[in-house]
């Protein structure tokens, strides 16, 4: 399990640092243009715009991953030690189902955007492709806060749930 979760992290972490380059050099390959030879891409706004829902979507999910995302917690901090995890889980799994009625009205809007067969004006993509990052990454931070909010549960309660694998400790011998 420990295996699948870091190459889903690795390939996460490659894809963003890939786009983000890639979207920089051809923005860096549209400003040349522009300026040298008085020539601009008409693609490049729409794939920009495009690649940058992608990324904070992506982005987003990393966040929830790596716990960077804002919080605020005058409240937790003044509780006792398993009151501040209790409430960090529920805080975490009501993020978590948030995140998953995001997906489902979604794949709404992406299930009639394909039922449009409507195409961007420029790229000439059809339309609920740029879409499809909203569902799948909101599938993906719901499932991460819900792994959070049971993370936290086994910190207020620590020897009370099984660990996954069933090694008590968390940690797998390798």
């Amino acid at each position: 399990m420990h295996k699948i979760a870091d190459f889903i992290d690795r390939v996460e972490n490659i894809t963003l640092v890939w786009t983000i380059l890639g979207l920089a050099f051809i923005g860096f390959v549209q400003v040349i243009c522009r300026y040298l030879f008085n020539y601009s891409f008409t693609w490049f706004e729409e794939f920009g715009r495009f690649m940058g829902v992608f990324l904070a979507f992506l982005g987003a999910g990393i966040g929830v991953k790596t716990g960077s995302h804002f919080t605020m917690d005058l409240v937790v901090i003044h509780l006792k030690p398993p009151w501040q995890q209790l409430l960090r889980s529920l805080t975490s799994a009501g993020c978590g189902v948030f995140f998953f009625f995001v997906a489902w009205f979604s794949v709404k809007i992406v299930s009639r955007m394909y039922g449009y067969e409507t195409t961007s004006p420029t790229m000439e993509i059809p339309m609920y492709i740029p879409y499809l990052p909203i569902p799948v990454f909101s599938v993906v931070m719901g499932i991460r806060f819900c792994i959070l909010s049971v993370v936290c549960v086994r910190q207020a309660f620590p020897g009370s749930l099984p660990h996954r694998d069933g090694d008590p400790e968390g940690e797998t011998a390798s």
